[in-house]
């Protein structure tokens, strides 16, 4: 997680298939139990949370209720392992809870592309890039304890629905969608393009490539954070020993920004879809109408027309799951 300075402007930028999208927006609805039952009520092991996720309560419960001097055993004890990313020339004091940690070696900091803004950051065990057994947290020694829990909750989100690793995932995503808005930016500045069938065929492959990865991307990235620092509004009070108001603030205005920027992202794929699906029919009206003349490299007949239609189905079915999930996440955020 980006350090509290940072936290506001450092942004960690559709499900694998349509049956593990069924699976989770099903169940999406369920985690609207009231939230201030969960504090102090450990009773419910589970809960399921926006974007297919559910997290071990009884475990969020026992480490927000440790002793500080216990905080460590009891991540431990819950499977997850610490290490300790020494900072070079800290400005701020060291937290005296993490100075018997393992340090992390040089060479993992820099797979895990733990970067100098970041106070913490959960490395899923099983990772490809990382190579680690078992979930870790990279912890900065000046990390706030409050900012360790919340990388240990976050390690504890479970997707409803097995797939891909989350690196995986996000790496796969953010190629398509730098490429898409490459392409798109292109077609902004000249829609004519779209009369060449191998830019429709580009557009449309980087369209069905961002819509196909957009639900996991968000519940990996953005969604987590946004449930994560609410979750921990509500056990870490001002009767908690980890309490501290401004990164409790900070934390919620941070989930806010999370929940904004997966709309921006959903938005950038949408008005694409729009654009495009909009401006083919327009030119190929132009095309049969005889105001656009044919000429090398423009091809846009009516079954051309029609495949672009279908795609714009395709990517709208699984835009529509997506807007729920936003909707069900930010109606959970402002409880």
């Amino acid at each position: 997680m980006p350090s509290l300075v940072t936290m506001l402007r450092a942004l960690r930028c559709l499900a694998i298939g349509l049956q593990q999208v069924a699976c989770g927006s099903a169940l999406a609805g369920v985690l609207l139990l009231p939230l201030v039952a969960w504090a102090d009520k450990p009773q419910w092991v589970y809960q399921t949370f926006p974007f297919a996720q559910r997290l071990n309560m009884e475990a969020v419960y026992e480490v927000t209720h440790s002793p500080p001097q216990r905080l460590i055993e009891t991540i431990r004890r819950w499977g997850v392992d610490i290490q300790l990313v020494h900072s070079e020339a800290p400005v701020l004091p060291l937290n005296p809870l993490l100075t018997e940690l393992p340090p992390a070696a040089p060479e993992l900091v820099r797979r895990a592309d733990f970067r100098d803004t970041y106070d913490g950051l959960v490395v899923h065990g099983g990772s490809k890039t990382c190579g680690l057994s078992r979930n870790t947290i990279l912890i900065r020694d000046t990390a706030l304890s409050y900012t360790l829990i919340h990388e240990f909750v976050q390690s504890l989100l479970q997707p409803l629905c097995a797939g891909e690793p989350d690196d995986s995932v996000e790496a796969r995503f953010g190629a398509a969608f730098r490429r898409l808005v490459i392409y798109q930016r292109r077609l902004y500045h000249d829609p004519s393009k779209l009369l060449n069938p191998l830019w429709r065929r580009d557009i449309l492959a980087a369209q069905a490539d961002v819509a196909q990865d957009l639900f996991d991307r968000i519940r990996l990235g953005q969604s987590q954070e946004a449930i994560v620092e609410k979750v921990l509004s509500i056990y870490i009070d001002e009767r908690n020993p980890f309490f501290d108001a401004a990164r409790r603030a900070q934390g919620l205005q941070f989930g806010k920004l999370m929940i904004n920027n997966a709309i921006d992202i959903f938005n950038a794929l949408n008005e694409s879809v729009a654009f495009v699906d909009g401006m083919v029919r327009n030119l190929g009206r132009s095309l049969r109408d005889g105001d656009t003349k044919p000429g090398e490299g423009i091809a846009l007949t009516e079954d051309d027309e029609a495949l672009v239609a279908r795609s714009v189905r395709d990517v709208a079915t699984r835009l529509a799951v997506v807007r729920t999930e936003l909707q069900v996440l930010k109606q959970f955020f402002s409880r």
